[in-house]
């Protein structure tokens, strides 16, 4: 029975890696096109001036490369990390970090970013992973937040050797939203906040870092509040 199943699943692992090769590939062959398509525009504008169809060219270049960093984003959340790059680190430090990166757009956007973490929480991580959860959590959560609306980021150690992360921030609409989907690649909700901008991509690349580090996300509705909840494991 072992060897049938090898056997069966053979296909699909290799599958995989080839799905994520040319993820890779794909993403590194348009990269060149667009720069030059880029300046090309640019040197057209310097010499002409600018014109609807300069700016929508412009407009179309960045959104292919917002795709492109999208794909090469989700090759990355795929690879699993190198063991030297493992460590002890501490988790507030990491995600109060990530958090004051966004400090200034809060301010901008009239919201209140709030960071609660429960005295020292340690794990043995990619500090690199981490912080990239947390910024996309924090991105996320910021980009839908109400207008006025409080983002609040909680991190806590429920035992030792796992940690758990809490984003929420309001979203008075949020009580039919489905967000069993937000995790699926490429999935937006028209039914609110569709004017913002992105491509479905971050919760799910959040969802394969929870993955590796033998945790889960989950995102609920509570009280006026969208709320994701990781779950997380130290590798060691």
């Amino acid at each position: 029975v072992v060897l049938l199943s090898g056997r069966d699943v053979r296909p699909e692992i290799e599958n995989a890696r080839k799905q994520k090769q040319f993820i890779t590939n794909a993403s590194h062959e348009l990269k060149t096109p667009l720069a030059v398509i880029r300046a090309n525009t640019e040197v057209i504008e310097m010499l002409q001036g600018e014109s609807e169809w300069t700016q929508s060219t412009m407009s179309q270049v960045d959104r292919m490369d917002g795709l492109v960093q999208n794909l090469v984003m989700i090759a990355r959340a795929e690879e699993r990390e190198s063991r030297a790059d493992m460590a002890e680190i501490d988790v507030c430090r990491v995600v109060g970090d990530s958090v004051e990166a966004f400090r200034a757009l809060a301010r901008q956007e009239h919201k209140e970013l709030v960071f609660d973490p429960s005295g020292e929480v340690r794990m043995v991580a990619d500090a690199s992973a981490i912080q990239q959860l947390s910024t996309l959590l924090v991105d996320n959560a910021l980009k839908y937040c109400d207008d006025g609306g409080t983002v609040l980021v909680e991190v806590s150690a429920p035992r030792k050797g796992r940690v758990t992360l809490c984003v929420s921030n309001s979203f008075a609409e949020g009580k039919d939203a489905q967000f069993g989907r937000y995790f699926e690649r490429f999935y937006r909700d028209d039914q609110a906040h569709s004017d913002e901008g992105g491509y479905g991509i971050g919760l799910s690349v959040a969802e394969s870092i929870c993955q590796r580090y033998r945790g889960s996300i989950r995102a609920t509705w509570k009280a006026g509040n969208a709320v994701f909840t990781c779950q997380l494991r130290s590798v060691g």
